[in-house]
């Protein structure tokens, strides 16, 4: 493409040998990649991870539903089998999703432009260029440590992933929701 964004090459060359993942709408807004699948309502995650949030037109209430998203992938994913009674493999099957799912939250604030840094090198630091770089950290760290726990799979010849489905129903009756209590809801784990 030239600066103005025209074509210039209709032609895929190389031809790349698989297909390209494009990221959906839902996740360019949340700065994620296949959490369309986890959105709320979903029969493996509760009906909320984030109390009390606004409404999904404001920025606060935009992240928080691209949080309750990302913790249902989370959820799901960390749902797992016992793989050839191997603790190695049960917790890389437990550990990825969790480090993806703090990537994708790093990756969410940075959407919201509330972690803005323009003061680089200059002598004290704010609030949004400490969170960046902490962002930067979390991403570029998290990423190489799946990277490294998808080769141990690989090299025990353990599936990338093991997952087992459990339905989550709420149980109606439980006291509402107050500040003074976190404990409000009682849950039933149904294994499918």
């Amino acid at each position: 493409m030239n600066e103005d964004g025209d074509v210039l090459n209709e032609m895929n060359e190389p031809e790349i040998p698989y297909a390209y993942d494009m990221a959906s709408d839902y996740d360019k807004e949340c700065g994620t990649f296949n959490l369309d699948p986890f959105q709320l309502p979903h029969p493996e995650c509760p009906s909320k991870f984030v109390c009390d949030k606004p409404d999904v037109s404001t920025l606060v209430g935009k992240f928080a539903d691209c949080l309750d998203s990302m913790n249902c992938a989370m959820t799901v994913g960390m749902t797992t089998n016992v793989h050839m009674n191997s603790p190695v493999a049960l917790f890389i099957h437990q550990m990825i999703p969790h480090h993806q799912n703090a990537v994708n939250m790093c990756k969410a604030l940075m959407v919201t432009g509330e972690i803005e840094c323009s003061g680089i090198g200059e002598g004290e630091e704010d609030i949004g260029c400490i969170m960046r770089r902490l962002c930067y950290e979390i991403i570029n760290g998290q990423n190489f440590q799946i990277q490294s726990m998808r080769g141990v799979l690989d090299a025990l010849d353990f599936e990338a992933e093991d997952d087992c489905k459990v339905k989550i129903s709420s149980i109606e009756g439980g006291p509402k929701s107050t500040k003074a209590s976190k404990s409000t809801k009682s849950w039933s784990l149904r294994k499918v």
